[in-house]
């Protein structure tokens, strides 16, 4: 994926540079663009832009990948720094320089029940017309830049046209093109006196009296945006939540037991006689990358975590 600039300044949408964006020509210029806007129209109407690829994981769904290829990835990776720079609500915890899935945890280390869901198929369900109506109609620009600011973003197969899920884009210009909704969400909470967090997909609020039909009313505002919602959960007052990675409990935040399975699966992945270097280096990669994370929510691991570093690093770079 392009590399994210760092951020400095934020700003609110009507001081992006995409806002109110009259003209094609301006569009190049501002996506650093070296041709004409019709150059740039050509490009964003061809049919190999994409690598297309399918990832398989132990215990999931293959799961179908496309990857922009170098021209649109850069493009990608402009259009995310711009979006980047925008100023975020409280309550969205992924993608963002200072906060992650440990920041989003920790708003649930309370003692108050919550719910959780997530948004099912995130990035195939986010079509052209949403990302269209994000930059006409929020954005304000005008309606040619408009279009051809959705078909660089989306992905197009078989007449259907959705934001790839192997681009550094499709992230934050998913949450953006739903934003309306999530505030929605952040204001029925907020109003319950509870705390929403949003981790690119995972919806989950801690409020003093939720109940399992807070499921269902949250539910109803995914529906109304056009999306479905699935792997619903209610946790009891007292329950430890189990959120993106996390376990909040009240007081304290923990890694989650399953990180812990799946960093030993990826150790004995390795441990295979007659491995082949390319899956050795691969299943290590996928060990220190568990072991990271696991060391980010819990201090304990932070030793033994440089410890293994040491010993896994080398070995993810055989090939």
């Amino acid at each position: 994926m392009s590399r994210i600039e760092p951020l400095t300044t934020k700003y609110g949408m009507s001081q992006s540079p995409l806002f109110r964006l009259g003209s094609r020509r301006k569009l190049a210029e501002l996506l650093h663009w070296c041709g004409t806007a019709n150059d740039l129209d050509r490009f964003a109407e061809r049919d190999d832009n994409y690598r297309v690829f399918t990832v398989s994981e132990v215990g999931k769904k293959p799961r179908l990948v496309q990857e922009p290829k170098e021209g649109l990835k850069r493009l990608h990776g402009r259009l995310a720094n711009l979006l980047l720079r925008l100023d975020p609500p409280s309550y969205l915890h992924s993608g963002l320089k200072g906060r992650s899935f440990v920041t989003n945890g920790m708003q649930h280390v309370n003692d108050m029940p919550a719910i959780k869901l997530d948004v099912r198929r995130f990035y195939p369900s986010t079509g052209w017309d949403y990302v269209f109506r994000f930059f006409h109609h929020e954005m304000e620009c005008v309606r040619d830049v408009s279009g051809l600011l959705a078909r660089i973003s989306c992905f197009t197969d078989k007449n259907e046209s959705f934001l790839p899920t192997g681009s550094c884009l499709s992230q934050i210009l998913a949450f953006y093109c739903h934003k309306r909704m999530f505030d929605e969400i952040d204001a029925f909470v907020l109003a319950r006196g509870g705390v929403l967090t949003v981790y690119v997909d995972d919806i989950v609020a801690s409020m003093p009296d939720a109940s399992p039909e807070d499921i269902r009313r949250i539910g109803r505002i995914v529906t109304k945006q056009g999306l479905l919602w699935h792997k619903d959960r209610f946790f009891p007052k007292g329950v430890p939540k189990r959120v993106t990675g996390t376990i909040a409990k009240t007081g304290c935040l923990e890694a989650d037991k399953r990180q812990h399975f799946n960093y030993h699966a990826a150790l004995e992945a390795m441990s295979g006689a007659d491995i082949a270097l390319k899956d050795k280096g691969k299943a290590a990669r996928r060990a220190l990358g568990i072991l990271q994370s696991i060391a980010q929510v819990d201090n304990r691991r932070v030793i033994m975590a440089s410890g293994m570093a040491k010993k896994l690093i080398p070995i993810t770079r055989q090939v």
